[in-house]
């Protein structure tokens, strides 16, 4: 045999904790003489017990720790809705620095290739002008990247 008509009872009884003490006499009668519902009952309770002790063993957060870890994230997550503008128009400054970066850059070393610009502002301040220039080159990517890192 297979299948057992009463095999879906075994399994309520199991299921609601009312196998073997709460069980009418007829049905531990029909288990004990059925392979099929004696099988399951055994399979059954095993994992019943094994599902009671888990939950029994289970130790969920308070109430105040859900209440707390619900509270952080809620204002994590309004904190970076809030944040998403500036962060966008951070972007856009940084590149505007970029292009303003390298115009000035490109303009000033064709300033400086020009042997007449170099003379019509002396030595003195075409040192100025390349200290200003290199500084210019390491500072706008270091700018960059504290502008565009996300902490």
């Amino acid at each position: 045999m297979i299948e057992c008509l009463r095999e879906a009872d075994v399994f309520e009884a199991i299921a609601f904790g009312r196998w073997p003490a709460d069980a009418d006499a007829e049905l531990r009668g029909h288990v004990a003489h059925c392979p099929v519902c004696r099988d399951l009952v055994t399979v059954a309770a095993a994992l019943q017990s094994d599902r009671q002790a888990l939950v029994g063993a289970a130790q969920p957060p308070t109430a105040g720790v859900v209440w707390w870890r619900a509270a952080v994230r809620t204002r994590a997550e309004a904190t970076r809705t809030a944040m998403q503008p500036i962060t966008m128009w951070h972007r856009v400054v940084a590149a505007c620095v970029a292009v303003v970066a390298a115009v000035l850059s490109r303009d000033l070393w064709q300033w400086g290739r020009a042997a007449d610009v170099l003379a019509s502002f002396g030595g003195q301040r075409a040192a100025l002008v390349l200290v200003g220039l290199v500084a210019a080159l390491v500072l706008a990517p270091l700018a960059l990247y504290f502008t565009l890192a996300d902490d």
